[in-house]
């Protein structure tokens, strides 16, 4: 099974979309403690954002770049909603809501914060994606 869906390089094939510094990824990865999928490390390896696809309607951060990025509002989120090391934010605020990548289950989870931010700290909330891979394959529509 390939680790990125197949035609992802024809939505992503533009120069502004290749990542330079991948040391970069595996630091921050460091720096947040958390081990994520090869399937995410291997994404944010080959490709820099921000994405955004009308697919799923969530600007995707990138990692380390830019001022917005999965690094800053993770670190906001656990400050402030108490999030657990184990949950990436993925986007930006959007319509009061995030996407969220639990790194223990590679699951991905539209969280709003009108109580789904409390179902998803409890464990109770339903995955809107089972697989990091999946998540990609719906934003991407590839």
């Amino acid at each position: 099974m390939n680790i990125l869906p197949d035609k992802l390089n024809q939505v992503l094939g533009e120069e502004i979309y290749i990542r330079e510094d991948k040391t970069l990824v595996k630091d921050t990865l460091a720096r947040l403690e958390v081990n994520v999928s090869d399937t995410f490390q291997e994404f944010y390896n080959q490709y820099a954002g921000p994405f955004w696809e009308e697919h799923v309607p969530f600007e995707l951060l990138d990692l380390v770049d830019e001022e917005n990025n999965i690094k800053a509002y993770t670190l906001i989120c656990r400050k402030e909603y108490g999030f657990p090391k184990q949950y990436l934010v993925l986007s930006e605020m959007s319509a009061n809501a995030v996407l969220v990548l639990d790194t223990l289950t590679d699951k991905v989870h539209i969280v709003n914060f009108e109580g789904g931010d409390e179902l998803l700290l409890k464990g109770e909330l339903e995955a809107t994606w089972s697989t990091f891979y999946d998540f990609l394959k719906a934003y991407f529509n590839c």
